[in-house]
């Protein structure tokens, strides 16, 4: 039945339009609102660009397959995380300039929180099912994990902005003071200096930055565009579903390793173009939230398919788990460092190497997953 590939291919090359549609949406919306870069890229843009993961995992879960289900949140979470790691490699210059916001740092550390709780569960065969409800008791923790998160990743953002504007005002008060100090002659001198300068400096950053054509578009024409092509996505993730379940019968392969290569890597598409068009913009910050904010949705998406799932749960304690979630924790850990890092007040030296050591080495865990799983 190689026909099946076709169809799978052009779903693939529908997916990287529409993901780099979104990119360029958000990109947009987050330079024509105030929201943070935690805000529109961990919540709002990884939310969407999660999609794939909550309709096939959901279908998996209706079509009795627990093993599909886990296999592709854990093969797209280890696999987002690479997607980090290979656009610091890429970009290692512009990004080695960005901070991340605490929004960020918050949602990075639920991830791993998460992480350890799955890869415990699969170590001692936690496989306790609440009573009435048949589902696994990580699944509210899960859950309540996430809308925590959220709320604190909100109110920090709130709190950003506030310190933002509050900032600006303050340096434009101070610059007000010390041109009024000054001479008229030399006021007149500095005025057009900085104007040349600014001009200058103007025409190259429009020369060397990409040109995002959503900007030109309005708030609420760019909002429409968004939703539009969010639900052309829902559809094209639910056919891919049923696409691999058939690769996988005709191939024989384990629905596991299926689902965490050809659903996991197909359903982060997404995620890695609308990422790599934020990030080729120059906005890292929501670039970053997008990927951990993706992979925090991804353990959320679990615990619903885990609802959805009758027959039993679909945190699975099979071998193909086991190492998913280890070489994930490991990602996200070195990942969490690396963030930690770039953050704080500390002025560490050779900051870029520490940026490619942290590319390379979450590299590693998914080289290190693909060759386990041989």
């Amino acid at each position: 039945m190689w026909w099946i590939w076709i169809p799978y291919v052009i779903s693939l090359v529908l997916l990287v339009y529409l993901s780099n549609k979104l990119g360029e949406y958000v990109d947009a919306m987050d330079k024509k609102t105030k929201l943070s870069g935690a805000i529109l890229g961990g919540v709002l843009l990884a939310a969407v660009t999660s999609l794939p993961e909550l309709i096939t995992s959901i279908t998996a879960a209706i079509m009795g397959e627990p093993g599909m289900t886990l296999g592709n949140i854990l093969g797209s979470n280890v696999f987002d995380v690479v997607i980090i790691g290979a656009l610091m490699l890429i970009f290692y210059k512009s990004v080695s300039t960005q901070k991340i916001s605490r929004g960020n740092v918050i949602i990075c550390c639920a991830t791993l929180l998460c992480s350890i709780l799955i890869l415990l569960c699969t170590i001692f065969n936690w496989t306790l099912v609440i009573p009435g409800i048949n589902v696994n008791i990580l699944t509210p923790i899960i859950i309540l994990v996430y809308a925590v998160t959220l709320m604190f990743t909100r109110e920090r953002g709130q709190a950003e902005s506030s310190e933002t504007v509050k900032s600006g005002s303050k340096n434009v008060d101070e610059d007000v003071l010390k041109l009024s100090t000054q001479t008229s002659a030399t006021t007149k001198m500095l005025v057009n200096k900085g104007e040349e300068q600014s001009i200058s400096s103007t025409k190259d950053k429009t020369k060397d930055a990409p040109i995002n054509k959503a900007m030109t578009l309005s708030l609420q024409g760019i909002i429409w565009r968004f939703i539009v092509v969010a639900l052309v996505l829902v559809g094209v993730s639910i056919a891919m579903t049923v696409m691999v379940d058939i690769i996988a019968e005709e191939y024989n392969l384990a629905r596991g390793l299926a689902g965490a290569v050809f659903l996991g890597v197909a359903t982060s598409l997404p995620e890695i173009v609308s990422t790599f068009s934020l990030v080729r913009l120059g906005n890292f910050d929501a670039g970053y939230g997008n990927i951990i904010g993706s992979c925090l949705f991804n353990f959320g998406v679990i615990a619903i398919a885990d609802i959805f799932y009758t027959k039993g749960t679909v945190f699975l304690t099979d071998l193909s788990s086991l190492i998913l979630s280890s070489c994930l924790v490991c990602s996200v850990i070195v990942l969490l460092v690396f963030t930690l890092i770039r953050n704080s007040r500390l002025k560490i030296k050779n900051s870029i190497t520490v940026q490619i050591i942290t590319g390379i080495l979450t590299l590693a865990s998914y080289i290190t997953f693909l060759a386990l799983s041989v």
